[in-house]
């Protein structure tokens, strides 16, 4: 039997955690983000004294990783606060490698945090990055929230929300090309996004997971260029929630698995109005309209 009693002291205890936390983590370090009360000539190493934007404190990390041994194979975090504006907008560029950019505190009434802006992410090899319960929402002029590049891999949203919505709507919610593992898990996409909520290109997409999102769109739900591969490992859209106006899923490329998706479309209730997907990638997916509602594809006989 081990001999736990130490912890009854709330010091030990704490310090036990911390120990505990930083093994679990790969010992990396951790950042923090305040908008409104950090400054970027902090050391951003506590909510006592955060940076004020997100893409210092992204170069901060990025330097930490890449200082020597230890950092190759840590994992960082940092913590964003912000409600800002759009007169104090932040459109990244850069993404932190290994690390999770995790959103803390409230914008009104959500209770996350809210990153303006049109993000393009230039050139760079951008591994692992993952957002956790962040919301981004479009400047007021439209176009794609988050446009993200061939050189990045293993990026993750999970947890998050893209807010198409207003007068001017924005054109797509997020823009990824040939990002192998990339993953949108339990995410919103919120808006009657003018082309499609999510938008796959060409190249490969190893590892593609759509997964438990709600995906409003003013056109399509999910729409995959027919130039996208998935060579080596599989692409999936599943068990997604859909209230479009066009097509919930258009896979032109036919290399995705669409199964246990569910909602509505304003289309007609025919297969080619409703869901493109190829031959023998779809199972199990319930789509309505005005008309009615049916199983996507249809169920048949499997012949021997």
């Amino acid at each position: 039997m081990y001999d736990l009693t130490f912890l009854r002291n709330p010091q030990l205890k704490s310090g036990f955690e911390d120990i505990l936390n930083q093994e679990l983590t790969g010992q990396g370090e951790s950042f923090y983000v305040d908008v409104n009360a950090g400054s970027d000539s902090s050391d951003g190493k506590s909510w006592g004294r955060p940076f004020k934007t997100l893409t210092v404190a992204i170069a901060a990390s990025n330097a930490n990783i890449a200082s020597g041994a230890k950092g190759w194979a840590a994992r960082n975090r940092i913590y964003f606060k912000g409600d800002n504006n759009e007169a104090h907008k932040e459109t990244l560029t850069t993404l932190p490698s290994k690390c999770d950019v995790i959103g803390v505190g409230s914008y009104d009434h959500k209770p996350y945090p809210v990153l303006i802006g049109n993000h393009v992410i230039g050139a760079g090899a951008y591994m692992g990055t993952r957002f956790i319960n962040v919301g981004f929402r479009k400047l007021a002029a439209g176009g794609a929230i988050f446009t993200v590049p061939t050189t990045t891999s293993g990026l993750k949203f999970i947890g998050c929300v893209f807010d198409g919505s207003d007068t001017i709507v924005a054109t797509y919610g997020l823009v990824a090309t040939a990002v192998e593992q990339l993953e949108i898990v339990d995410c919103k996409f919120i808006g009657a996004f003018s082309t499609a909520a999510i938008s796959i290109g060409t190249g490969e997409s190893n590892g593609l997971l759509i997964k438990g999102n709600f995906i409003q769109s003013g056109a399509t739900g999910v729409l995959i260029n027919a130039g996208m591969t998935c060579t080596v490992r599989g692409g999936y859209i599943v068990e997604n929630v859909f209230n479009v106006v066009t097509l919930t899923v258009n896979d032109a490329a036919g290399k995705t698995v669409i199964g246990d998706n569910r909602g509505r479309t304003a289309a007609a209730k025919e297969i080619a109005t409703v869901l493109v997907a190829g031959t023998g990638m779809a199972y199990n997916n319930f789509f309505g309209n005005a008309t009615g509602w049916g199983v996507y594809p249809a169920v048949a006989a499997i012949t021997e």
